[in-house]
């Protein structure tokens, strides 16, 4: 489960000049601000700014109505987590654990997000086949286990390194939910 993120000058360019297309064209951030901000009206933790950068950052996101929406949203999810599996195994977040302690808390961190990813593929997996409850019960998860983390690397007496990546998996658990309550 563990990947690179995709960091090429060529997937930069692209990216780029997809952003430029959906900014001139309009119509597709209308369409996803708009949804973010009924999804903000339905779940005041919605933060409608993340929602929208997250989603115009997100190929085929400007052509989805919600249920495209709330399984963009799963898996942006999914490469959070992936992404913080990545940079705690490669040193990219705080040197080598010191001791056997912080060791393990760091291996709890790793699991904790491994399992991030996965409820957020599961989420997905519920919605592929049109079933909100179920993708609503497990992207709830997401919120146990990223404290879970948190709260292993406090007690060994570490700050966490992922309070970026916890807030990021937080509100887009938060952002599933919310899009997902507007299916009909």
């Amino acid at each position: 489960m563990i990947k690179a993120p995709s960091s090429s000058p060529m997937a930069f360019a692209a990216a780029a000049a997809a952003l430029v297309f959906v900014s001139a064209w309009g119509g597709a951030d209308a369409t996803i601000e708009s949804t973010c901000r009924v999804a903000a009206a339905g779940d005041r933790r919605v933060d409608v700014a993340f929602c929208t950068r997250q989603f115009l950052a997100f190929n085929g996101a400007a052509d989805a109505d919600d249920w495209g929406l709330a399984k963009t949203a799963a898996l942006v999810g999914i490469s959070l987590g992936d992404d913080a599996i990545f940079d705690l195994t490669h040193g990219k977040l705080f040197p080598p654990p010191a001791d056997k302690k912080a060791e393990a808390a760091m291996d709890v961190c790793v699991k904790a997000y491994d399992q991030v990813g996965l409820a957020f593929a599961k989420t997905s997996d519920e919605l592929r086949s049109r079933r909100c409850a179920p993708a609503k019960e497990q992207v709830a998860r997401v919120a146990a286990l990223v404290q879970r983390c948190d709260a292993g690397l406090a007690k060994v007496g570490l700050a966490s390194p992922l309070p970026k990546y916890s807030a990021d998996c937080l509100q887009t658990a938060i952002i599933a939910i919310a899009i997902t309550n507007l299916i009909k």
